[in-house]
């Protein structure tokens, strides 16, 4: 009886060891369902796979893609295929059809049988080509196409660039509002500490009800920043999901730090720069294809040369084809006066012209500001963390004697409470610092399509 026992449990033993894996492999996907970790590049990546606006972008570039294929039809043939079944007493067309079957006869021409024929039947097919020869504006028209399609391509590289840089200032953004929530969480803790000592001395009399509250009030207020900065950033992480083409439910944990890596000075164009990003160079495609839809508005007026042939078969049976003909010929077509419209047609495309060159000119100088803005900023932001770190260095021993002092019964709770804020308000400053340092590197790299870094 023992022996049976003592076998029953090793193969319990033995069972729950096969099955602890399977248990913690579980317990694993149910702890980090709806939680993803990730670097800022796999963010990037991520993003560039998945945000709809790269998707809606890339779809802009498959229509253009496919206006650029119909202009195919400037130089490729035309080639139709018809068949008609017709019923006519029409004098003229049951002669003609007649005509056309190779069926005509002597009596056909009997004057009573020309002017009021019986009812006849014509079953024709046809096959019809045209050939484009000279159409200059069409030829225009296709170029200034190809423009736009180059432009929605540089379009949607500049796009990804912007889905980056914004992937990277909400991570950023999210990491600044972790380490905000870690420097209110140690102030959090520091105040309750303060306030139940103040609690003791007010209950033993050594501190005044109006200390106490005000460690009591500083406590609160550590609480609700704490309650601010978590709900900003639950909404950065909605936000990043959304960059990233994810569901808004979906935590991301940032695996990367807001780095302090000062930029070589070389690397920064402080003078003569010239903007040359995806944005820039799509709206230059956009001047040419303007400019050559007024070149195609102009060639409007010259004459147009187009071959033509064509095969057919008739019959006065359904399906039947027991006469054919063709005919071949080239057609000039010369709209001499056509009632202004071409005129006004070239009027608005030199409008559009206009408007694309001042579009491009703005855009110009909005680009340099933002390239002398960013430069402005990161010199500021590394003043600034220079600065902050001095005073959070000073912020510390001056909280650390208060402190003491305070011990001791030498100091107020108010002047330890107004040491503690400064400490608190000087990391937060920091943090904040070394935030605009890193979007500011990113807004640079961005206008710039270069890796400053490296």
């Amino acid at each position: 009886m023992n022996s049976k026992n003592s076998y029953l449990s090793k193969v319990y033993l033995l069972i729950a060891l096969l099955m602890l894996p399977f248990h913690s492999f579980a317990q694993e996907n149910s702890t980090a369902e709806g939680h993803l970790s990730l670097s800022l590049q796999e963010a990037m990546e991520l993003a560039v796979e998945q945000n709809f606006s790269l998707e809606q972008a890339s779809y802009d570039v498959d229509k253009t893609q496919a206006q650029y294929r119909q202009t195919n039809a400037v130089f490729l043939p035309q080639i139709s295929f018809e068949y008609n079944a017709i019923s006519t007493d029409d004098p003229l067309n049951v002669f003609g059809f007649k005509l056309k079957q190779e069926v005509v006869s002597q009596q056909d021409f009997n004057p009573l049988l020309l002017n009021d024929p019986d009812a006849y039947e014509n079953y024709s097919a046809k096959f019809e080509v045209r050939q484009p020869l000279i159409n200059p504006d069409m030829f225009l028209k296709r170029s200034a196409v190809k423009s736009k399609l180059n432009s929605a391509n540089e379009q949607l590289a500049g796009t990804k660039n912007y889905v980056r840089f914004q992937v990277r200032q909400q991570y950023y953004n999210l990491i600044l509002h972790i380490e905000q929530i870690e420097v209110l969480d140690a102030a959090l803790k520091t105040a309750g500490e303060h306030r139940r000592q103040a609690q003791n001395y007010f209950e033993e009399g050594l501190i005044s009800k109006e200390d106490y509250l005000s460690a009591k009030v500083y406590e609160l207020d550590m609480e609700s920043r704490k309650l601010q900065t978590q709900n900003a950033m639950d909404k950065v992480q909605e936000e990043l999901a959304l960059l990233l083409g994810l569901d808004g439910a979906v935590s991301i944990n940032p695996t990367d730090e807001l780095n302090y890596e000062l930029v070589s000075e070389t690397s920064i164009v402080t003078s003569d720069f010239e903007v040359n990003n995806a944005q820039t160079r799509a709206i230059e495609y956009r001047v040419q294809a303007a400019k050559k839809m007024v070149r195609a508005s102009e060639f409007s007026f010259i004459p147009k040369i187009n071959l033509f042939g064509s095969y057919e078969f008739n019959d006065n049976d359904f399906a039947g084809f027991d006469a054919s003909s063709y005919m071949i010929g080239a057609n000039l077509r010369w709209d001499i006066f056509s009632g202004f419209s071409k005129v006004g047609k070239v009027m608005e495309a030199k409008a559009d012209y206009r408007k694309a060159q001042s579009m491009q000119e703005s855009h110009r100088l909005d680009q340099e500001n933002q390239v002398r803005q960013a430069i402005r900023s990161i010199d500021h932001a590394t003043k600034q963390i220079t600065l902050t770190e001095q005073a959070i260095e000073q912020s510390t021993e001056d909280v650390k004697i208060r402190t003491n002092r305070y011990v001791e019964g030498m100091e107020r709770t108010t002047d330890l409470l107004e040491a503690e804020t400064k400490l608190a308000e000087a990391k937060l400053k920091k943090v904040m610092a070394m935030y605009q340092y890193n979007m500011s590197i990113a807004a640079l790299e961005m206008l710039l399509e270069q890796d400053l870094k490296n």
